[in-house]
C-alpha cells in the first residue's frame, strides 16, 4: 500500500500542489502539508469525500505547522477532485465532473490565483 505526500507550495497565498493528481487505490494513503508551515484549507468534491477515511466532509482545515492524512476506501472510478485554498477561503462553487481513477488536486481559483493572459495585438491596421 502506497503513501503519497503532497506538499502545498505557498505562492503568495495561493497553494500549488506538488503533484497534479493521485491515483485512488483502496488502502493507499495521502497526506498534505504546506511548504512553509502555514494554515491551509482542503475542499473535497462529494465523490472524493466519500472515498476518504476519516471522512473530511467538503472542507478540511490544515492547521499551521500541521498536516492531514487520509486513506482511500475504494478503488472505483469517480469525479474525484480537491481544491486547495488559504485558511478561511470560501469553498468553490463547482467541482469538475470528469470521472477517473485519480484524485485531481487543483488550485482554488476563487482565492485569486494568477491568471494567464494571451498576447495582445497592439498593431493598428495599415495605411
Amino acid at each position: 500500500m502506497a503513501n503519497t505526500s503532497v506538499t502545498l507550495i505557498n505562492n503568495g497565498g495561493v497553494y500549488v500542489p506538488s503533484v497534479p493528481s493521485v491515483a485512488v487505490n483502496k488502502g493507499d494513503t495521502i497526506s498534505f502539508a504546506t511548504s512553509d508551515g502555514s494554515a491551509a484549507q482542503l475542499f473535497f468534491s462529494s465523490a472524493a469525500a466519500a472515498v476518504l477515511s476519516p471522512a473530511p466532509g467538503s472542507a478540511f482545515p490544515i492547521p499551521a505547522g500541521g498536516s492531514a492524512s487520509f486513506s482511500f476506501t475504494s478503488s472505483g472510478p469517480g469525479a474525484y477532485s480537491a481544491f486547495v485554498g488559504a485558511s478561511g477561503d470560501a469553498p468553490p462553487t463547482n467541482f469538475p465532473s470528469q470521472v477517473s481513477q485519480n484524485l485531481s488536486l487543483l488550485i482554488n481559483e476563487t482565492a485569486g490565483a494568477p491568471g494567464f493572459g494571451a498576447p495582445h495585438d497592439t498593431t493598428s491596421g495599415g495605411s
